[in-house]
């Protein structure tokens, strides 16, 4: 009897080892419920971890831009400024110092130049810090697919290739009136307290047809986008290919 009661005892403090030592060890490497697949027990899980899973799965599953979207936002710039008294110069990528600008086009208006920084980031896009003005934020957040990455402050970015082109177009003889905006060309992107000067595709157009001061000016648009289309490596074809 007492040979029997002592297994008994062996037994019991044997399942409760495996309960409570060996099974969470087993969980933490398989990543599998033991506990529901032995007993049909489910174990708990932090609330918190289950409402970012929840979300997770109900979050549509979305991409990065790809080529074919930029180029398509280009062909559309082309046919915008075509029709309406501007000129387009793509890319946008002039050399000065040593340094050379990152712009996808620059919109040649009589009122000014609006250089175009192209990013193709898609799902919710926001600065990183929203308490802080967009332009001193260090980095802006991605939220894709579950999960927040961070990436360069965009702003940054076009206010140093602002710079370097205004020093490009002074030592050309260019003198106009110089932006540049950000266009986050990704259709499944959601910009979030978008600040001035960021846009996506369609607000881009909009802002060039709305804007009345670009379409006033003395700019030569022909002379000053043969000059940009130069200091971006551009040259005509002198058998007939038509300027930029």
């Amino acid at each position: 009897m007492a040979d029997h009661s002592s297994q008994q005892f062996l037994f019991v403090g044997f399942l409760l080892f495996f309960l409570i030592v060996l099974i969470p060890v087993l969980q933490k490497r398989t990543g599998k419920d033991i506990t529901h697949m032995l007993f049909g027990i489910r174990s708990r899980k932090d609330p918190a971890s289950q409402n970012v899973a929840a979300k997770s799965a109900r979050e549509p599953r979305v991409r990065n831009g790809t080529k074919s979207e930029l180029t398509s936002f280009v062909a559309q710039l082309l046919r915008f400024t075509s029709k309406n008294g501007m000129r387009l110069v793509a890319p946008g990528t002039i050399t000065h110092g040593g340094k050379t600008a990152r712009l996808t086009a620059l919109v040649v208006a009589p009122g000014g130049i609006v250089g175009v920084y192209c990013l193709g980031f898609g799902g919710t896009i926001a600065p990183a810090n929203r308490k802080e003005p967009a332009g001193k934020s260090l980095a802006w957040r991605q939220h894709i697919n579950g999960e927040d990455k961070s990436f360069d402050n965009p702003l940054k970015a076009c206010q140093e290739q602002a710079e370097l082109i205004r020093l490009a177009m002074d030592e050309a003889g260019i003198q106009a009136e110089l932006n540049v905006v950000t266009v986050f060309t990704n259709p499944h992107a959601t910009l979030e307290s978008t600040p001035s000067f960021v846009y996506s595709p369609k607000s881009f157009i909009q802002y060039l047809k709305e804007n009345g001061e670009l379409k006033t000016g003395s700019l030569d648009i022909h002379q000053a986008a043969l000059k940009l289309a130069e200091l971006a490596g551009i040259h005509s074809n002198k058998k007939g290919k038509k300027n930029p």
